[in-house]
């Protein structure tokens, strides 16, 4: 058995040390995902990438939360800002997927697989529109699924792999589940046609869905995180018909509270979640991986088969060795990208009469 296959996972700084290079050796997870604190330039993010896949077999697949605005890992390594989603949705579509393009064409320069975007929560006045700070596409379902459309585009025309977030919709969480656990007080019905919409339907035209923690009693009829509710996940499979990769959200958020680790990896695949993402620490993913192996969980076979499905679409798209040259040539494009970004939008000529 080997309970990281169903796990991606973090690690501590710009450079493996023996017992990350060890863990990868010997348990094999899934993923590997990569923040700030491991991304100090790009020959040096291209480097690590590199040391990770070398050390694993099969190869784990490379993981980045890449959004742009305040979730902007490649930005810095190229010396810009990418904006963020709320910026991008009020210059119109077409600069969407002109970003997420550009964005997915850094990931996979420097190696990555996935990209854990994009974000379909509603911007919703008074919750989502601040506590997501920007990271949403607007209030409107429609906005948020043309946008949410052209953003999926732009990363598959990169070769990134996709993943939908955060599921069943936080844009009505009243505070950041990374801290504390938002409770969604909206009626089924409600959530189903709002918040739930976008998943709905671009789910088919994604690689994966995220489910976030927060809690919605209109639909469970508790307070129990999304990421442990079985009856969330039934919403996604049965009702939606998604039959792809589920990820549970970071299991070492706030939101989950005075849950032990185990409690929280046991319980999101008990729940239904294929991929749990334990980032905070080795000590975490090898905590993780012991559980799931402990109750039985670690080679579940729909989880696996749906797993294997996802590193086949992630080998499916060709990877371009890292340069300097071609990342030099990346960032010209990029810079003059933001500098045209950046002008006014030009209002658009109308075609026919004018009413009387």
């Amino acid at each position: 058995m080997n309970g990281a296959s169903r796990l991606v996972v973090g690690f501590e700084g710009p450079a493996l040390t023996a017992d990350e290079r060890s863990f990868l050796a010997v348990r094999r997870p899934l993923g590997v995902i990569l923040f700030a604190r491991n991304l100090e330039s790009a020959p040096q993010a291209a480097a690590l990438v590199e040391e990770i896949r070398a050390a694993c077999d099969p190869a784990p697949l490379l993981f980045v939360d890449q959004e742009g605005g305040p979730v902007d890992r490649i930005g810095p390594l190229l010396g810009v800002s990418f904006p963020s989603a709320s910026s991008l949705a009020d210059k119109g579509v077409h600069r969407v997927q002109e970003c997420a393009f550009l964005m997915g064409r850094a990931a996979r320069l420097l190696g990555f697989d996935v990209d854990f975007a994009p974000v379909l929560d509603l911007a919703i006045p008074g919750a989502g529109e601040k506590v997501l700070a920007g990271r949403s596409f607007g209030f409107h379902t429609e906005d948020v699924v043309l946008a949410g459309s052209v953003f999926l585009h732009g990363l598959a025309r990169a070769g990134i792999v996709s993943c939908l977030k955060h599921f069943p919709g936080l844009g009505r969480g009243p505070v950041d589940s990374h801290l504390a656990l938002p409770v969604v007080d909206a009626h089924d019905v409600d959530l189903m046609v709002t918040d739930v919409a976008p998943f709905t339907k671009l789910a088919r035209s994604s690689d994966a869905v995220l489910v976030g923690h927060a809690a919605y009693p209109g639909f469970t009829g508790d307070e129990t995180p999304a990421t442990l509710s079985s009856r969330i996940l039934a919403i996604l499979r049965e009702r939606i018909e998604w039959d792809g990769v589920v990820y549970s959200d970071d299991l070492g958020m706030g939101a989950l509270g005075a849950r032990s680790l185990g409690e929280r990896v046991s319980g999101a695949a008990r729940a239904g979640c294929d991929v749990l993402v334990v980032s905070a620490s080795l000590a975490d993913a090898i905590g993780a991986a012991d559980r799931l192996e402990a109750e039985g969980l670690a080679e579940a076979p729909e989880p696996l088969a749906r797993i294997e499905t996802l590193r086949r679409r992630a080998a499916g798209f060709p990877r371009t060795p890292f340069g300097p040259e071609a990342w030099d040539a990346l960032r010209a494009e990029v810079e003059s990208w933001l500098e045209e970004l950046s002008k006014p939008r030009a209002p658009r000529d109308f075609d026919g009469p004018f009413p009387s």
